[in-house]
C-alpha cells in the first residue's frame, strides 16, 4: 500500500509522553498547602487524572475530607491514606516535600492542562486496546460495541475540561490587583513597540492579541516585524520570528546592520573597512545574548507553528511571535480560494494567541488593487487575509512607502507642471514610511504617523 506524505510524517513522529509527574507534584503540593487551591480546580481535576497511585489516593482523600466539612490536615490525610506507601516510603515525608517544593508557585493552570492532556492520551490508548480486543471476538455485536465506544469517547471529553470556569468576582479581583500593581509601579501591562509615534496610535500590545501588519512587497513589513520582536526580546522576554520567506542568514544580516553603520549589502559582499569590521564584531557579541529565536523552515503548516510555540512557551517563557507571512502558511484541508485559506489561518492564530498567552503578529501582503486608487494607502480590505481581519484581529496596521509608489508614477516630462508637482511631492516623502492604524480593539482607530525609513540600517526611526 502506498503511503501518503501525511501518513509518512505521522509515522516519523516521536512517541508522546503519557505522564508528567512534575506537573502532578506541583498540583498536589499546592492543594496540600491551600484548601483554596483545591476549590479552584475541584471542578476540573479528579484523582484518576494522576498517573501515580499514591497521588491519586492523596487527592481523593483531600476531596472526601473537605466534602465532609473538615480541614485536610496532614495528620488526617495520613490516617486516611496510611503511614506508608510503595515499599515502605513515608506518606508524611512525601506530603511535606510536595508542600515545600511548591511554596513559590502561584499559578497551576498550565500544570492542570498538562495532566489532563496526559490522562487523555492514556485513556485513549486504553479505549483503543479494549475495543480492538472486542472487535476480534466472533460473538461481538458491532452496533452495541460502537455505541459503547461512542460513550467512552464522550466520557473522555466530559472529564477533560482542563480550564476551570471562573466567577466574575474572581476575574475583577485579578483585574483590580493588576491595576493597582500598574498604579504603584508605573509599569503598564503588555508591550510597547519601541517607537513612540506608533505607540501613540496603537497603544500597547498584550499577550493574547492577534495583530496584523500589511504592506505591499518591499513595503517594510518584515523589517517592522523584526524590529518589533527585537525590542520585545530586549525588554520583555523571548520572541520567535517564523520566517517563511527569508532565510535565517538574511535575518542575521539585517540584525547586524541594525546595530552598526554597515548596510545589509555591504555585509553580504564583505565590502567594509577595518573600523566597520570592529563595529560588526561588537554587534556580533551583543547579539550573542539575544533572546530572539528564528524558525525559517519553508512551507510551515499552522499546526507546526502552534506546536513550536507551545514548546517554547513552556521551555523558555515565549512572549511574542511574528509570522512572515500569512500567504505562505500552509493549512490542512481544501479551500475554495486563498482568502478562505487565509481566514482559516488567522482564526487558528487567534486561538494560538489566547491558548498560549502570546502576542501573535502576522504579516500580510496586500492586493495590487490598492495601488491603482487615488489614495493608494492599504486598507483592511486589501489584506491577504480579507474579511478575517475584522473578525479575528485585535489590531491592524498598514505600511505605505509613498516614495516607492511615486517612482512608479514618475512623469516623462519633469519640466512640465505635472513633473514639478511630482518632484515636490517626492522630496517631501523621500525616505519616509507612513503607518496607519486600521483597527484597534481597545481604542480609536484611524490614527497615522510617519517614520524615517533607514534602508541602510534596516531600521525605522522616529521622524
Amino acid at each position: 500500500m502506498k503511503l501518503t506524505a501525511r501518513s509518512r510524517s505521522r509515522e516519523q513522529r516521536q512517541p508522546a509522553p503519557l505522564a508528567n509527574t512534575d506537573a502532578e507534584k506541583i498540583i498536589l503540593g499546592k492543594v496540600l498547602s491551600s484548601e483554596q487551591a483545591f476549590w479552584q480546580i475541584s471542578d476540573t481535576v479528579q484523582g484518576f487524572h494522576f498517573s501515580v497511585e499514591i497521588f491519586q489516593q492523596i487527592f481523593d482523600a483531600i476531596r472526601l475530607i473537605v466534602m465532609e466539612g473538615k480541614k485536610p490536615t496532614l495528620s488526617l490525610l495520613q490516617s486516611r491514606v496510611g503511614p506508608e506507601y510503595g515499599e515502605g516510603s513515608s506518606t508524611m515525608t512525601l506530603m511535606t516535600a510536595l508542600i515545600r517544593d511548591t511554596s513559590e508557585i502561584d499559578d497551576i493552570t498550565r500544570e492542570v492542562q498538562v495532566i489532563i492532556e496526559m490522562w487523555q492520551r492514556r485513556r485513549t490508548i486504553e479505549i483503543c486496546q479494549q475495543f480492538m480486543q472486542e472487535a476480534t471476538k466472533a460473538d461481538t455485536d458491532t452496533s452495541y460495541m460502537l455505541n459503547d465506544l461512542e460513550n467512552c469517547v464522550k466520557d473522555v471529553t466530559a472529564n477533560s475540561q482542563a480550564e476551570p470556569v471562573k466567577t466574575m468576582g474572581e476575574i475583577v479581583t485579578r483585574v483590580m490587583r493588576e491595576s493597582m500593581r500598574t498604579r504603584d509601579t508605573g509599569i503598564s501591562p503588555g508591550f510597547d513597540t519601541g517607537l513612540a509615534p506608533v505607540d501613540q496610535i496603537l497603544g500597547r500590545i498584550f499577550p493574547g492579541d492577534l495583530g496584523v501588519i500589511g504592506a505591499p512587497p518591499g513595503g517594510g513589513k518584515s523589517l517592522v516585524g523584526l524590529q518589533l520582536l527585537d525590542h520585545i526580546q530586549q525588554n520583555y522576554g523571548p520572541a520567535c520570528f517564523f520566517s517563511l520567506e527569508m532565510r535565517d542568514v538574511d535575518l542575521g544580516r539585517r540584525a547586524l546592520a541594525g546595530k552598526t553603520t554597515v548596510s545589509v549589502s555591504e555585509i553580504e559582499e564583505g565590502s567594509y573597512d577595518a573600523f566597520e569590521w570592529d563595529e560588526l564584531q561588537v554587534a556580533q557579541k551583543m547579539l550573542q545574548s539575544s533572546r530572539m529565536l528564528v524558525d525559517d523552515r519553508p512551507g510551515l503548516r499552522i499546526d507546526q507553528i502552534r506546536d513550536r510555540c507551545i514548546v517554547l512557551k513552556r521551555s523558555r517563557g515565549l512572549k511574542a511571535i511574528v509570522v512572515d507571512h500569512i500567504r505562505l502558511v500552509r493549512a490542512l484541508g481544501k479551500f475554495t480560494n486563498r482568502f478562505d485559506r487565509a481566514e482559516h489561518v488567522t482564526g487558528l492564530l487567534k486561538v494560538l494567541a489566547k491558548e498560549a498567552d502570546l502576542a501573535v503578529i502576522a504579516l500580510s501582503q496586500v492586493t495590487r488593487t490598492s495601488q491603482r486608487r487615488e489614495d493608494p494607502r492599504p486598507q483592511l480590505t486589501d489584506f491577504d487575509c480579507g474579511s478575517s481581519v475584522d473578525q479575528d484581529v485585535d489590531w491592524a496596521l498598514s505600511l505605505f512607502r509613498r516614495d516607492r509608489w511615486l517612482r512608479q508614477h514618475k512623469p516623462h516630462d519633469m519640466d512640465s507642471p505635472e513633473g514639478k508637482d511630482w518632484a515636490e511631492k517626492y522630496s517631501k516623502c523621500k525616505g519616509k514610511i507612513e503607518v496607519l492604524n486600521l483597527k484597534r480593539r481597545r481604542g480609536e482607530d484611524g490614527g497615522h504617523c510617519e517614520l524615517i525609513f533607514d534602508g541602510k540600517a534596516s531600521l525605522l526611526r522616529e521622524a
